[in-house]
């Protein structure tokens, strides 16, 4: 399964959960990170969102290099990281979303999706998702 997600430095959330979760079912995970956040419970320290031809290279590496079944969306950050990232290498591989999980702020409220994204996603996700499962 290919996971484009950011990290949570106290793993409530990203990188780690989603390791785990897919571990779970016996699954392995490849990567793309979108975004690494410094976060406690109460609060969104920091976050240094990765520049989209980076998350690009990471996609197109992870599914020349593995056989890909499936593709899992979470925090995503900015909508040139939807668009030229996600949306642009998934329609190149002929690959879909099968788990859109939009990340839109931190549990202390943070927003950890830039506001102007938020139409973007919801485009990438009607687009791009499986037409054989639901993603609303």
């Amino acid at each position: 399964m290919l996971v484009v997600v950011g990290s949570d430095s106290r793993s409530g959330a990203g990188i780690a959960r989603e390791i785990e979760t897919i571990a779970c079912l016996d699954v392995r995970t490849c990567l793309a990170v979108s975004a690494l956040t410094v976060q406690t419970q109460e609060d969104a320290l920091e976050i240094q969102v990765t520049q989209p031809g980076l998350v690009t290279g990471q996609m197109r590496v992870a599914l020349q290099a593995n056989r890909v079944a499936g593709t899992k969306v979470g925090m995503l950050a900015t909508a040139e990281i939807i668009v030229a990232a996600v949306a642009a290498v998934l329609r190149e591989h002929r690959a879909h979303i099968d788990i859109p999980d939009p990340v839109l702020a931190s549990t202390s409220g943070r927003a950890l999706l830039e506001a102007s994204a938020i139409p973007h996603h919801e485009v990438a996700s009607d687009a791009l998702c499986r037409v054989d499962t639901q993603c609303h």
